[in-house]
């Protein structure tokens, strides 16, 4: 007889989201430690950097999955400001055979996205459909609709009610080639600093082009690791995107809100409540987390 040959098993996962708070706890507590390079106590947090992780394992609020969703963000958008804040929506599926379905109906170019990824990932840019291999595209996209590939599998809450989608968007262009990223963080309903982003996508020599700034364009002299310092371009719309910042922040002890300041106008990219920088510099970190005031209460899941 010939020797059977023995398969290898792959273990059942699961995303994070469906970890016990246990263990989301330590595996978050042991990657803060890789990237920061300390550790500290959880139920007393002081860095902005620190206070952040706790957000991400225990805040709480009605809306935080409508804001982290970017397909429901929209409509979440809408009711806030009225239309015409998000980039134009051309559709939005939750299974492959839709969107091959419906692929012939796009325009010649747009955005494709998972409605729930960040840092810039699962994002394609199709800037002339025709020239698309579409079957390395599709098995590309599809991977977006498995929640071991989306935020679902992270430690930051707010992501795991979300159902994964596939959107395509609107192809923004900016003034000069470049559209430029700002990223306002605010507190208690305040808006803080600027911190403004060039060549995202993509990314030049794998380095993302930064400044942070503050309300008058003052450049502030803060760093984070792995980014090119660069100078950005005062917004044409920097009041107006203040003001409104400072208008879809209240409620919250701290949120981010991105603006694409395009050629054909403001647009609200995203807002998100796990701002994941880094700092150089202790004294901002620590600064910023004296202005991040965490709710008096933790709210923790059993």
């Amino acid at each position: 007889m010939g020797r059977v040959k023995r398969l290898a098993l792959r273990p059942f996962q699961k995303p994070i989201s469906r970890w016990p708070i246990e263990k989301r706890i330590a595996g978050a507590m042991r990657l803060y430690e890789k990237w920061e390079g300390h550790t500290f106590d959880l139920s007393h947090p002081e860095l902005f950097t620190e206070k952040r992780l706790w957000y991400c394992l225990f805040y709480d609020h009605p809306d935080m999955t409508r804001i982290c969703d970017k397909y429901l963000f929209k409509g979440y958008i809408e009711e806030k400001l009225g239309q015409g804040w998000t980039a134009p929506l051309y559709g939005m599926w939750t299974d492959m055979r839709s969107f091959k379905r419906d692929w012939d109906s796009l325009p010649d170019a747009f955005v494709l996205k998972s409605n729930c990824s960040s840092l810039g990932k699962n994002v394609v840019f199709v800037r002339d459909k025709k020239s698309v291999d579409t079957k390395a595209l599709f098995q590309k996209v599809k991977r977006w609709l498995d929640p071991m590939n989306t935020m679902l599998n992270s430690y930051n809450r707010a992501y795991y009610g979300v159902t994964p989608r596939i959107m395509a968007e609107k192809l923004l262009t900016g003034n000069g080639g470049q559209l430029y990223d700002y990223k306002i963080m605010c507190f208690g309903g305040k808006a803080d600093y600027i911190f403004a982003t060039a060549d995202r996508f993509p990314l030049e020599a794998g380095r993302l082009a930064y400044s942070f700034y503050d309300h008058s364009w003052n450049k502030l002299p803060v760093t984070s690791p792995g980014h090119e310092n660069r100078d950005i371009p005062r917004p044409e719309h920097l009041e107006e995107m203040i003001r409104v910042a400072e208008k879809l922040s209240q409620g919250f002890p701290h949120i981010r809100v991105d603006y694409y300041d395009a050629a054909d106008g403001l647009y609200i990219g995203e807002m998100t409540l796990y701002s994941s920088h880094t700092y150089e510099q202790p004294e901002f970190d620590r600064g910023l987390g004296e202005k991040f005031i965490l709710p008096n209460e933790a709210k923790h899941e059993h």
